[in-house]
């Protein structure tokens, strides 16, 4: 499991830190209401964030933590790639209700 302090960037890497702030927290993320109308990187990281948190802690989710780490950096190659991946983690972090 990931220490609910560990900022976005420790766990998701530097290519994060870059575009968003250096010490947001994975819990504050996923309570950041910035996603609405706003950058799709802010939908991203919130969504991801509450899928690594959702991996760690739901038996069943369907992405493993490495798989969400990953995902998250291929995502960040274009706008509507990180759009698609924040849907995506968006809908099972959803169905896991």
């Amino acid at each position: 499991m990931v220490p609910l302090d560990s900022s976005v960037s420790e766990v998701f890497g530097s290519m994060l830190l870059e575009r968003y702030e250096p010490g947001l927290t994975l819990l504050e993320a996923t309570q950041r209401n910035d996603d609405i109308g706003g950058s799709v990187v802010f939908k991203l990281v919130k969504q991801s964030s509450a899928a690594l948190l959702n991996a760690y802690s739901r038996p069943g989710f369907p992405y493993t933590a490495w798989e969400i780490k990953s995902l998250v950096l291929e995502a960040l190659i274009s706008e509507a790639a990180a759009a698609f991946q924040a849907e995506q983690f968006k809908q099972a972090n959803e169905a896991c209700q």
